[in-house]
């Protein structure tokens, strides 16, 4: 059996725990807490001792891009390139020795050990001084200022050693950003803040001494129940967008127009009473905030319909008495020149069910807030365990696909979720257990890709393996709506039949004449008519083609599958700029 269709059954494909690829420790069910009590899972009944206490310390040193959110409190309320996150993988690239898991490296980290090697005294280190430390033995890495002791980490790094040395005795910042860009690389290294990276002449360690220009930033409070964390760049480009309102007895509704140059903005909504509420609009180079005050009364959550041809967005709401207003009522305008940071909110399920084994499809809603992701785009999942937060990238999927009957999908202000449990998982156990009523801590938008790009294109191509199937929904929904696509091919790789998830939607998706769906299963133990096997040259040959100028090719899968099918695309004539991988 080739474990590059194997993994795809066994593993998701997003960063499911704090390490990438890291194995994982089963949360029980009963840990689950309502609203009051934050989900907080101490499995290990590990005393707290003088050395432990030391992240709260060490979490101070933290820049505010970095900083941990206490999911303990109440209210509390990566990024790709070539390639992006979708439902991320806890998959190894590298065997881990037994002892040498996630579950165990949180133990240590919860020990009283001490993984600085300055007993949680804060330092400033100069370049000079982290040069030094550049050996297996002896290892420090500085990432977005911050600098880490990771010589005790090295074995337990699911990359390998031989990876993680690349970066020793550097900053390390841009090769982590190429590579693992979504990982939540300061909650599992916390233990291991040794200081801040100072950028002066000064050659030696200096202790307790904040650099000049390293101020941390602030965790800054923004609508209730969130805390932002604001990564500053300084732009120059102007920011503004197309705007406009209409009308009827029942309902206003608000357009946004972007420009063919702002693509995949990200919208959030937040409402604060009947008559006032919040547009955030963010762009590739900053924000806009529109502050509006009705003057009348309306309804949330609006309806919100979008263009994929034009791009224009709607926002509409209904109106509360039900007739024609006069104008409708006043808006603020505010811009911000400054790059989101991560904004951690609460989200209720609404609803929780399996859609095949160990696979559930969650409905989240937030209170009074919406937020409109680019397809492709992921959030941040995170709980606690033993002290430590654990978290794992998801797609958000289309809601539409759920229901014909619009009455019965969910929301607007909902976002959905395909989650893969695994038995001896640090955080799916524990999400896919939630129950109506139930939260969970997500993030506002994430990643860099920009589907836009792909516009061109008649021809839509995906190849997903497992759980590699979930960003390509969103690429198929948005994909129905242009009308200049003529064709959309999925070739969709499982290894039973009790493994294809989401068949009963995909077959209505096909009701479209512009659609197929081809579902291959290399491992069978039923009768199947379709057909089987590994991914192979040939098979995406007749499935796909060979290069086509008038087509493109999206992929998602276990490490394994996203190597030997870019391989064989390439060898097909497909050029990199017609293909795009969503990995972990």
């Amino acid at each position: 059996m080739d474990p590059t269709i194997d993994s795809c059954t066994s593993k998701n494909h997003a960063p499911e725990t704090i390490s990438m690829d890291s194995s994982e420790q089963m949360i029980p069910p009963n840990k689950l807490l309502d609203k009051t009590n934050k989900i907080d899972i101490d499995k290990t009944k590990l005393t707290t001792n003088s050395s432990t206490s030391l992240t709260a310390q060490n979490s101070a040193l933290l820049p505010g891009q970095v900083a941990r959110v206490n999911l303990q409190q109440k209210p509390a309320n990566s990024l790709a390139n070539s390639s992006s996150s979708a439902t991320g993988n806890p998959r190894n690239k590298t065997a881990l020795a037994p002892g040498h898991s996630l579950m165990d490296w949180i133990r240590l980290g919860s020990s009283g050990v001490d993984l600085t090697g300055f007993k949680g005294v804060p330092q400033s280190i100069t370049l000079k001084e982290l040069a030094k430390h550049n050996q297996r033995n002896d290892a420090w890495i500085a990432i977005r200022g911050v600098v880490y002791n990771i010589t005790r980490y090295m074995d337990f790094h699911p990359g390998g050693v031989p990876e993680l040395m690349k970066g020793v005795g550097t900053d390390a910042t841009k090769m982590f950003d190429d590579v693992h860009a979504w990982v939540n690389y300061q909650s599992i290294l916390q233990k291991c803040v040794i200081g801040q990276l100072c950028r002066s002449k000064i050659n030696e360690i200096i202790p307790n001494l904040n650099c000049k220009n390293s101020i941390l930033s602030k965790i800054l409070p923004t609508a209730r129940g969130s805390t932002v964390e604001k990564i500053p760049k300084p732009l120059s480009s102007v920011l503004e967008i197309k705007t406009d309102w209409k009308q009827t007895t029942n309902s206003i509704s608000f357009w946004y127009k972007p420009t063919p140059e702002q693509y995949s903005l990200t919208f959030r909504l937040i409402c604060h009473s009947m008559t006032e509420f919040v547009i955030n609009i963010h762009l590739p180079n900053g924000s806009i905030r529109h502050e509006y005050e009705m003057i009348n009364k309306i309804q949330w959550p609006p309806q919100y319909r979008k263009s994929f041809d034009t791009m224009q967005l709607e926002f509409c709401f209904k109106k509360e008495d039900k007739k024609l207003w006069n104008s409708y009522g006043s808006r603020i305008v505010g811009t911000e020149k400054k790059e989101i940071g991560r904004i951690y909110r609460d989200w209720k399920v609404v609803s929780n069910k399996t859609l095949c084994e160990s696979v559930n499809f969650l409905v989240l809603k937030a209170d009074q807030y919406m937020e409109i992701i680019p397809v492709g785009r992921h959030v941040e999942v995170k709980i606690n365990v033993s002290g430590t937060e654990v978290s794992r990238s998801y797609t958000p999927v289309p809601a539409s696909f759920e229901s014909n009957d619009e009455s019965q999908q969910p929301s607007s202000d909902c976002i959905c979720l395909i989650v893969k449990s695994y038995p001896d998982g640090a955080l799916s156990p524990s999400l896919t257990s939630l129950q109506p009523g139930n939260y969970v801590t997500l993030s506002n938008c994430l990643g860099t890709f920009v589907i836009e790009s792909f516009d061109e294109y008649k021809i839509v191509n995906m190849l997903a393996a497992g759980t590699g199937l979930t960003p390509m929904l969103g690429i198929i929904h948005r994909a129905l709506a242009r009308r200049n696509v003529s064709s959309i091919n999925l070739l969709n790789f499982n290894r039973e039949k009790k493994d294809i998830f989401y068949e009963e939607q995909l077959n209505n998706i096909c009701l479209d004449t512009r659609v197929k769906v081809i579902h291959v299963l290399s491992q069978p133990k039923e009768p199947w008519e379709g057909k089987r096997g590994l991914v192979t040259e040939n098979l995406i040959k007749e499935i796909i083609g060979v290069g086509s100028k008038q087509a493109c090719v999206f992929t998602c899968g276990p490490v394994g599958f996203l190597s030997v099918t870019k391989g064989f695309l390439k060898n097909l004539g497909w050029n990199s700029s017609q293909m795009h991988e969503f990995n972990g």
